[in-house]
């Protein structure tokens, strides 16, 4: 049996994305979702690339967001509108295939594994949905192709924006191994900080790490994340209702990871 091909589709800066759809006035300036603009209080949701740059960042109070970044624009969130946007989504994923797992809004993992025969391979198919987010919805997706979730969701990860990276057997270890080991799924502060104490500073000092060490001080979750880090990951994606519940962007402020 051949190896699963599975997809991670990310829309970049999702919310910021849509307001500037809305706002072709705040084209090529910076732009932030959050709080409440009047009353200049609350958090930043969400920011575009550019107010990326000045050092805006998910979770930033909306005065913090002004000191680094004076000519930002803030919007309020339109929950609805983004929901609208994520169910076009979803729509264009229908058509390679039924076996879609949403992330909340913006993000959802694809089982193409049995729509290669037709529509191509998986980056063909990757290649495809993000030419038609553009065209039919006027925004751009990081997508991760890979014979799992886990490293389908670093390649979405590994380049942004409006990028396709793979994350096959035979280059997962050249691409993935020298990351972070915070970048992978379910890595948080929390377990970060003890990985560190063991040295384990990459995917890569991961994989090549002691298992029974790991879960001496990890317990079970030592061994699934050596596993996660080796490619050992044959999770299925879920067959769900693709009316997501709703997370901020990033998981930083309703969903902590540990």
């Amino acid at each position: 049996m051949g190896d699963r091909v599975i997809l991670h589709s990310d829309i970049n800066c999702c919310y910021a994305s849509i307001e500037h759809l809305h706002h072709p006035e705040l084209a090529e300036k910076p732009l932030a979702v959050g709080g409440d603009p009047e009353a200049r209080h609350g958090i930043v949701l969400t920011a575009d690339y550019i107010a990326k740059k000045y050092g805006v960042k998910t979770g930033m109070a909306l005065w913090q967001a002004k000191q680094v970044c004076p000519d930002i624009t803030f919007v309020s969130p339109r929950m609805d509108l983004y929901l609208r946007f994520s169910r076009m989504a979803h729509e264009i994923y229908a058509e390679y295939t039924d076996r879609q797992e949403p992330y909340g809004i913006d993000e959802c993992w694809l089982d193409v594994t049995g729509s290669s025969s037709l529509k191509g391979d998986g980056l063909l198919i990757a290649q495809e949905i993000s030419r038609r987010m553009k065209s039919e919805l006027g925004i751009t997706v990081s997508v991760g192709v890979s014979f799992n979730k886990i490293f389908a969701k670093l390649g979405s990860d590994y380049k942004k924006p409006d990028a396709i990276t793979t994350m096959y057997k035979s280059e997962f270890k050249q691409k993935a191994w020298s990351l972070p080991v915070a970048d992978l799924l379910y890595v948080g502060k929390s377990t970060n900080r003890k990985l560190a104490l063991f040295g384990i500073k990459t995917i890569g000092d991961l994989a090549r790490a002691d298992e029974d060490v790991l879960n001496s001080h990890l317990g079970k979750m030592g061994s699934i994340l050596w596993s996660f880090a080796n490619g050992y990951d044959d999770s299925p994606v879920k067959l769900e209702n693709t009316h997501a519940p709703i997370k901020s962007e990033g998981n930083s402020t309703t969903t902590p990871k540990d």
